[in-house]
């Protein structure tokens, strides 16, 4: 009896051990930890140059336990200006939330300082570089003021405007331009007129002004294009 006793005893320290052992691991998490949590794990996941900002869970909720590491997920794999983070315990009593992060990705852009109407030759004193989030920024924006010096605008353009390419033409229909001909590392220039409005990187239409020739030819800067020989 005294045996069966001793055994009834250990059994119930065992049971009250592994009670304690099971509270040990448990962790308590609150509205805040949770949002920390998942702003530290979101940021892991980002590149340097992107800023994500985890929407606070509301601090009225309710605390959450979970004897189980925390894991996070994105409910869309590609990080958007909008985001869904899934926080799952699946420990003994499992439970998931989810939580909402804005991401945004500050780059140095050219943008107008002034009103400038459509046709307007630009000048270095009507732009200047400014940090905008890049992810709200359609079509292909300009970091380097010196590109669009002396290019015309092809639509209005309001103060603080981000400038992109399609709203330019560096080489505009009836401009003398400057051809150069490349062939390897020899250059070879001549003079031209375009044909067609284009922008950086556009192959356009112009004719050498020397031999009468209409030729298709690459926008490489302000008033010239580039053809290889």
């Amino acid at each position: 009896m005294k045996m069966y006793d001793n055994f009834k005893a250990l059994r119930a320290l065992a049971i009250l051990l592994s009670g304690l052992v099971a509270d040990a691991h448990s962790e308590t998490f609150n509205a805040a930890d949770l949002t920390n949590a998942a702003q530290q794990w979101l940021q892991q996941q980002s590149a340097d140059q992107v800023q994500i900002r985890v929407h606070p869970l509301d601090a009225r909720m309710k605390a959450r336990e979970c004897d189980a590491p925390l894991q996070f997920s994105m409910v869309n794999p590609k990080i958007q200006s909008q985001n869904s983070i899934k926080v799952l315990c699946s420990g003994t009593n499992g439970w998931q939330l989810y939580l909402s992060a804005r991401a945004s990705r500050l780059v140095e852009v050219v943008v107008a300082n002034r009103q400038l109407a459509p046709g307007s030759v630009l000048s270095m004193d009507m732009v200047q570089l400014e940090s905008r989030d890049q992810l709200f920024s359609r079509g292909a924006t300009i970091s380097n003021p010196d590109i669009v010096d002396g290019a015309r605008t092809k639509r209005a353009l309001n103060p603080g405007q981000i400038l992109t390419l399609r709203d330019l033409c560096l080489v505009c229909k009836g401009d003398m331009v400057t051809i150069e001909g490349i062939s390897g590392t020899l250059i070879v220039a001549t003079s031209g007129k375009a044909l067609s409005d284009g922008s950086l990187g556009d192959n356009i239409e112009v004719q050498n002004l020397n031999s009468g020739r209409k030729v298709q030819a690459n926008v490489t800067a302000v008033k010239k294009v580039a053809i290889n020989l």
